[in-house]
């Protein structure tokens, strides 16, 4: 995370996605494109696999590389997909995805991490990334950019319980598939009031 010096850092970049519009916000874009199912690799405490399963995507896969005593079940999924399982990001193969359709998560967001991700997430399905919008503007971001599609813009979002005030960074949803921005000539930018059903809304970056 980024500029909040009125907190302490949480270790790992553990910050929970507790402010509900984070999925609300993607949810229609999932559907336009066709998502069915996705895992979750940095699945935290579950705030965006609870919503996400909520609008009917299947979860096939709770990855962390924590488990931090918790014996997370989903009674409602197959044995084989809701139960959370101890892994490294960077170590999820396709074995890993059950198939699924899509890779959904809020990363952590220290740069050597979230890049390394990335760089591997992108290459296997449709990746949507949470994190924060100024990392486009980065020149860490140079070598990164070819691979996203899409960057749609968010509302500022609660992070911390207890707290009425928002965050003092924006964040974006990113979408990664190096397959399919190989055939593109820059990513798509959704801005605030978007929808995936209005084109004209869409702006190329």
């Amino acid at each position: 995370m980024g500029k909040y010096s009125d907190f302490k850092r949480i270790p790992k970049d553990l910050y929970m996605t507790r402010d509900p519009l984070a999925a609300a916000r993607l949810i229609p874009f999932l559907k336009a494109e066709g998502i069915m199912s996705f895992v979750e690799p940095c699945y935290g405490w579950g705030h965006l696999v609870g919503p996400l399963t909520a609008a009917g995507l299947e979860c096939r896969g709770r990855y962390d590389i924590e488990l931090r005593g918790r014996a997370v079940k989903d009674h409602l999924a197959p044995a084989a997909f809701g139960t959370l399982q101890r892994r490294d990001g960077w170590q999820l193969s396709f074995f890993d995805l059950h198939n699924a359709d899509a890779i959904i998560t809020n990363p952590p967001w220290t740069r050597a991490v979230l890049h390394r991700l990335i760089a591997r997430w992108a290459f296997m399905v449709p990746t949507w990334l949470l994190f924060d919008a100024g990392w486009k503007h980065t020149r860490q971001a140079r070598l990164l950019m070819p691979l996203c599609t899409d960057i749609m813009a968010l509302p500022r979002l609660r992070w911390f319980p207890g707290t009425t005030s928002k965050a003092a960074d924006d964040c974006c949803w990113y979408r990664f598939h190096a397959a399919e921005a190989e055939r593109m000539d820059c990513a798509r930018f959704w801005p605030l009031g978007s929808s995936p059903k209005s084109d004209g809304s869409r702006r190329a970056l």
